[in-house]
């Protein structure tokens, strides 16, 4: 029996991903461009029509997660949550939602990845029997072809040398309900690309036909230290401009802003692309492209460009821009002019620092 995406509706398996999460455990919790990023994946699942989500969390994350999907937050779906134990991945937890029987595929995200494009669009048409997949992957450039897959021909996802036409896996695959069953009698452990890899091998080997399509305008994390600017910037670059409904004495607004009407703004620039978040203030502020600014942050005589400014933040009168950071949920930076002249940090765990 063939499954079409148009007309049924799987369910889908999220995991967070182990290896990410420990790395960096805030990004799937981050607020970017003003969303979580694990709200804006379970956003993309609504929009696709999915009935269920499973969530496989490791137990440290779980409250967590639980409180961000659960604190404002309305879907159609029916939620539920999966207990992983720390070093589980993406096999382990597909082998346990194939617990019971399967009635559709199981779309299958690690929660690293993002698209501008629906994902309906991005799978619809695609069907998939038993022990077939369909797979998202970001060619290395827009017009580069996607190669139709066999078994061996899976490594040139992962820019295998003999691969004439490589691309790299996109965090998403579509599953025939034979792949739990498939997953059970693989040995995981080799990461999420290399476990779901050896998966869709065996799915080949066993008579299933495994497709990738290309999704060029996506973002995945990879473990890289600017990911979460590298993302703001791949949200922002689509921003639609939104006159600003306030009033902003000696405000200038240029480009694609959107500014929440509860916001204060006064004798300052603010240059889009930009998002500004509810009862945020700048006073003679300039905000620079590629900036989202969070809720109940204060602004006052800075320059910031390329950054994320979460919530309840104040950053005054610095005395250079400030470029290409992330300034964490009620963090204070500002300009002591007290003497003697010095550096006076409190830095939590995990904290960069980087002055020029």
């Amino acid at each position: 029996m063939k499954w079409l995406l148009d007309s049924a509706v799987p369910r889908a398996l999220l995991v967070i991903d182990a290896g990410a999460a420990a790395a960096d455990a805030g990004l799937h919790l981050l607020s970017v461009a003003n969303r979580v990023v694990l709200v804006r994946v379970l956003d993309s699942f609504a929009e696709a029509g999915i009935r269920e989500v499973v969530v496989a969390v490791e137990p440290r994350l779980a409250p967590q997660v639980r409180h961000v999907l659960e604190t404002g937050c309305a879907w159609s779906f029916e939620l539920s949550y999966m207990r992983r134990s720390a070093g589980e991945g993406v096999l382990d937890a597909l082998s346990d939602v194939g617990q019971r029987p399967l009635d559709s595929p199981v779309l299958l995200h690690w929660a690293c990845g993002l698209f501008k494009a629906p994902l309906g669009s991005l799978l619809g048409g695609a069907t998939v029997g038993a022990l077939d997949a369909v797979m998202l992957v970001d060619p290395p450039h827009a017009d580069a072809p996607v190669v139709d897959l066999a078994s061996e021909r899976l490594a040139a996802l992962l820019d295998h040398p003999r691969a004439g036409r490589p691309g790299a896996l996109a965090g998403v695959a579509l599953l025939g309900v034979g792949a739990p069953e498939v997953a059970r009698g693989l040995r995981p452990g080799r990461g999420s690309d290399l476990d779901l890899l050896s998966l869709l091998e065996r799915m080949a080997e066993l008579g299933g036909h495994v497709r990738a399509l290309p999704a060029a305008a996506c973002w995945r994390y990879t473990g890289a230290a600017d990911s979460a600017l590298e993302l703001n910037r791949f949200l922002l670059s689509d921003l639609v401009a939104e006159p600003p409904e306030l009033e902003s004495p000696g405000t200038v607004v240029q480009g694609p802003v959107q500014i929440d009407p509860s916001a204060t703004l006064e004798r300052s620039t603010i240059r889009g692309p930009v998002v500004i978040g509810a009862r945020t203030r700048l006073f003679d502020a300039w905000i620079g492209p590629y900036t989202s600014i969070g809720a109940n942050v204060c602004v006052e005589g800075t320059e910031i460009e390329n950054s994320i400014v979460l919530g309840d933040t104040r950053i005054s009168h610095l005395d250079r821009r400030l470029e290409a950071s992330v300034v964490g949920p009620g963090a204070t930076i500002c300009r002591d002019f007290r003497l003697p002249r010095a550096l006076r940090l409190h830095v939590g765990e995990g904290a960069q620092v980087s002055l020029t």
